[in-house]
């Protein structure tokens, strides 16, 4: 994470970009982290401050329980099992998170290695929609099968691999009914998205800086755009992928990681190296 030293205040503009790249990018999968990165890669701005990394995240958490509140609520009551297989498929990225976090955030450095993770995601949508799947419910998961996504899950903390698109096709591919499948995924980023903000916090603070580094870059204006595009953005992408997901459409998105991944290797290799 970029300390406040490195970031820079942020005008309406970039707020609204990061907002919209964040809000879009967070849910369907693209992956946001690579797209973020890439962004900068490409000269196209500054690294925002951490407070408006962790709002932006705030941002996405909470359109994330506004839109399954009630399949958390139906599952709380007639299938607690499957919140605990939430739990457990929330230890492996939790491990990944405290003890390998930096090694995986130090691949946004290499573009190309970001490219490679945008192609890792096209693989991974491409075989989960090309398997015939079983049609299994949630509740058949598994211990095991729950494990598995949460490796997946863990695995997205590179930046250009996808966290939606990785832990929708561990569910599929684990047999799991496609619908079913992206709704444990997005139950699951709850605890993931909430860890992240967590993990932001404790590393403005592990470097000294504090509440003032927290606040630093503050401007209440682009701030609250970018939380509001954030939001109205990311709502809108669960509608379209729910819509995509249950037609039978990933393939979209692994064409879309395809070519970002290929396009991308070609610019920073050979065009602009």
């Amino acid at each position: 994470m970029e300390t406040t030293a490195d970031a820079v205040s942020i005008n309406y503009f970039w707020a609204a970009l990061l907002g919209l790249v964040q809000g879009l990018a967070e849910f369907l999968p693209i992956s946001s982290s690579g797209h973020l990165a890439l962004v900068e890669h490409l000269g196209m701005g500054h690294p925002a401050p951490a407070s408006f990394n962790i709002l932006l995240h705030l941002a996405t958490l909470i359109v994330v329980i506004a839109y399954f509140r009630r399949t958390i609520v139906w599952y709380y009551r007639n299938d607690l099992r499957v919140l605990l297989f939430v739990v457990a498929a929330t230890v492996p990225t939790g491990l990944v998170g405290v003890f390998l976090k930096r090694y995986f955030e130090a691949l946004r450095l290499s573009p190309s290695l970001i490219c490679l993770g945008l192609l890792v995601t096209a693989g991974l949508l491409t075989a989960a929609e090309t398997r015939r799947g079983a049609g299994y419910q949630l509740r058949d998961l598994g211990w095991t099968g729950a494990l598995a996504v949460g490796m997946f899950q863990a695995m997205a903390i590179a930046p250009g691999v996808s966290r939606s698109g990785s832990t929708i096709a561990a569910g599929m591919l684990a047999g799991v009914d496609r619908e079913e499948a992206f709704s444990f995924s997005f139950i699951l980023s709850i605890s993931a998205v909430a860890g992240a903000v967590f993990l932001h916090v404790a590393s403005v603070f592990r470097s000294g800086e504090g509440f003032a580094g927290l606040l630093a870059g503050v401007a209440p204006g682009p701030f609250f755009l970018g939380f509001v595009v954030a939001a109205a953005s990311g709502y809108g992408a669960l509608v379209l992928l729910e819509r995509l997901v249950n037609g039978g459409r990933l393939l979209y998105f692994a064409l879309y990681c395809a070519v970002a991944g290929v396009a991308g290797l070609i610019y920073f290799n050979f065009v602009h190296p």
